[in-house]
């Protein structure tokens, strides 16, 4: 069996097709979903999400929201998240560094707290971009290229 896979941020839609597993990350740790998965409603975490497409794990940087597990249908409703391929590994692994030396030049417990939001941000979108399987050749869909596969975070709140 396949599972449908939407992740939508407010402004875009990142992922909109069909896939055989799912990983996300919650705040309780990582869950498996697969196909005939209870009915399920919880918290994303900031981290990497994985979506198996055509035998391969496709890396997806996702920042807060939630997750709904209906049937087949797995709708993930985030911040913000950007797929693997479309992080610039250099960029991240520079953002990463720079998080690192932020945490440690923080001065008091409010810098500390937003220099470690700050890492944990860097080092989820230096994994994505990390682990992306460049080598491989995959026709990854693009859900911004058909109007009518686009739908909005409203809609799919209201469904929630």
């Amino acid at each position: 069996m396949i599972l449908n896979v939407n992740v939508i941020t407010p402004s875009k839609t990142i992922w909109n097709a069909p896939s055989s597993e799912v990983i996300l990350p919650t705040s309780t740790g990582q869950i498996g979903i697969l196909s005939g998965h209870v009915a399920l409603v919880t918290f994303i975490k900031v981290g990497v999400m994985r979506i198996r497409y055509q035998n391969t794990w496709i890396p997806i940087f996702v920042k807060s929201g939630f997750a709904e597990i209906e049937g087949d249908i797995v709708t993930v409703l985030v911040n913000d998240a950007e797929r693997g391929d479309r992080i610039d590994p250099e960029m991240a692994h520079t953002d990463l560094e720079k998080a690192q030396e932020q945490l440690n030049q923080a001065q008091n417990s409010l810098e500390k707290i937003r220099a470690q939001l700050f890492l944990k941000q860097a080092r989820a979108r230096d994994t994505a971009a990390r682990e992306f399987p460049y080598s491989l050749q995959l026709d990854i869909p693009d859900p911004t290229a058909s109007k009518n596969t686009t739908v909005s975070a409203l809609t799919m709140i209201e469904h929630l």
